[in-house]
C-alpha cells in the first residue's frame, strides 16, 4: 500500500478509497499508475497481481501502433484526460475492441502523482450498432417495398383499371388499403428515428411551396379521414412564399400531424391548417376537434416513445410525433402543441424562411 500511498501523496485519502471502490464494481477493467506508469493497482484478471508491470506492458497488447506516442504526448501536456478506441490483442485468440480512458491523478499542489485508467470492452456495443445498421436495411428493403408495391396495386384497383368493383369489395380492399398505407407509415417512423440515432440523416433540399406540399398530402390521405367522415379546412394567411425544405420529409411531418390530429377527433368533426407569413418564418399549425390534454402531456408528446393521449396509447403515433420534432429541428425550425379554444390541441411548427 505504500506505492499507493505514494500515489496520491497522503492526502487523498478519500479519493484512493473511492477509485479502489468503483475498481470493484466496474464492469470495466481498471489500472491506477504512479507517474512514470508503474502499475500500483489493477484489476485485470489475466495479469499475475505479485508482477510489477508497466503501463506500457499492458498496452503492448493492443494492436495501434501508435499507442506509445499518444500516451507520451497525453504525459507532456497539459489536458488531463486522453480517450482511445483501440483493439486488443488477447493472447493472439480474438481481437477486442476497446475503450481505454486514461486519466491524470493530481495533489493539492496540481502535481500529477499517477494515473488512472479505464479498459471498457466494448464489443457487445459493437454487435449491437451491425443489429441496429441491419435492421435498419431490412426496414428499408425487404419491408417497404413489399408495402409499397401492396399500396400501388391496390390503387390501381380501386381506381376500376382492372373493371368495376363491387361495392362490398371495395369496401373490403379500402380497409386493407388503409392498413398498409399505416405500415408504410410506420416503417418511415421506425426508420427516421434510426437514422437520427446513428446520424445517418441526410436532408434533400429545394425551393417549393409549402401550400401546395400540404394540399398534396391532404389529397392522398382522404380515404383515411373518409372512414371517420373527417374533413379538412385549409387557411391560407397572406402570400406564402417558397420556402427550402426536404420536400419528402416535411411530407412525412405533414402526414403525421393529419393523422394525428383525425386519431385525436371524433367522427363527422374538421382538421384546421392553417398556413402564414411570420417574419422570418413560416408557420403551419394543425388544430384538431378532440379532448385537448393537460400541460403536462403538451410538454412530453414530442418525446421518445411518449403516448399523446391515455385514450389513443399507441407507440406508433408518439414516435412519429418525436419524429416530426427531429425532422423540424434538423431544418432549423422548431416545433410546440397548446390546448384550442375548444377544447382540441394546435400543433404548430414553424420553419425559417432563409
Amino acid at each position: 500500500m505504500n506505492f499507493m500511498t505514494s500515489v496520491f501523496n497522503k492526502d487523498s485519502e478519500i479519493l484512493q478509497n473511492v477509485l479502489i471502490n468503483i475498481a470493484k464494481y466496474s464492469t470495466g477493467d481498471l489500472i491506477i499508475t504512479d507517474d512514470k506508469f508503474n502499475i500500483v493497482y489493477h484489476n485485470l484478471k489475466t495479469v499475475d497481481k505479485g508482477k510489477k508491470l508497466t503501463l506500457y506492458d499492458i498496452t503492448s497488447n493492443f494492436l495501434n501502433n501508435n499507442i506509445r506516442i499518444n500516451i507520451e504526448n497525453f504525459r507532456n501536456s497539459q489536458k488531463n484526460h486522453l480517450f482511445l478506441k483501440l483493439i486488443f490483442n488477447d493472447n493472439n485468440i480474438q481481437n477486442i475492441p476497446m475503450e481505454v480512458h486514461i486519466c491524470k491523478i493530481r495533489n493539492k499542489r496540481n502535481k500529477v502523482t499517477g494515473y488512472y485508467v479505464i479498459l471498457q470492452d466494448i464489443t457487445q456495443e459493437i454487435t449491437n450498432k451491425i443489429q441496429k445498421e441491419t435492421f435498419i436495411d431490412i426496414l428499408s428493403h425487404d419491408l417497404k417495398t413489399p408495402i409499397r408495391a401492396n399500396i400501388q396495386i391496390l390503387e390501381l384497383i380501386l381506381n376500376n383499371k382492372f373493371g368495376k368493383l363491387d361495392s362490398n369489395i371495395k369496401s373490403i380492399l379500402d380497409e386493407v388499403l388503409n392498413s398498409c398505407r399505416f405500415m408504410n407509415y410506420m416503417t418511415d417512423n421506425l426508420l427516421i428515428k434510426y437514422k437520427n440515432e446513428f446520424n445517418m440523416y441526410e436532408l434533400q433540399k429545394q425551393n417549393y411551396s409549402i401550400v401546395k406540399l400540404i394540399k398534396e398530402r391532404c389529397e392522398k390521405l382522404m380515404n383515411l379521414l373518409d372512414r371517420k367522415k373527417q374533413t379538412i379546412e385549409l387557411i391560407v394567411k397572406g402570400n406564402v412564399k417558397d420556402i427550402e425544405i426536404d420536400v419528402n420529409e416535411i411530407g412525412k411531418v405533414v402526414n403525421s400531424l393529419i393523422i394525428n390530429a383525425s386519431e385525436q377527433s371524433s367522427v363527422n368533426s374538421k382538421i384546421v391548417i392553417k398556413i402564414e407569413n411570420n417574419k422570418d418564418n413560416i408557420d403551419v399549425s394543425f388544430t384538431d376537434y378532440g379532448h385537448g390534454e393537460s400541460l403536462g402531456k403538451l410538454n412530453d408528446i414530442f418525446e421518445e416513445y411518449v403516448a399523446c393521449s391515455n385514450k389513443f396509447r399507441r407507440v406508433g403515433f408518439s414516435l412519429e410525433l418525436y419524429n416530426c420534432r427531429k425532422i423540424v429541428e434538423a431544418h432549423n425550425g422548431i416545433i410546440s402543441a397548446k390546448n384550442a379554444q375548444h377544447n382540441g390541441t394546435e400543433i404548430t411548427f414553424s420553419l425559417p424562411l432563409k
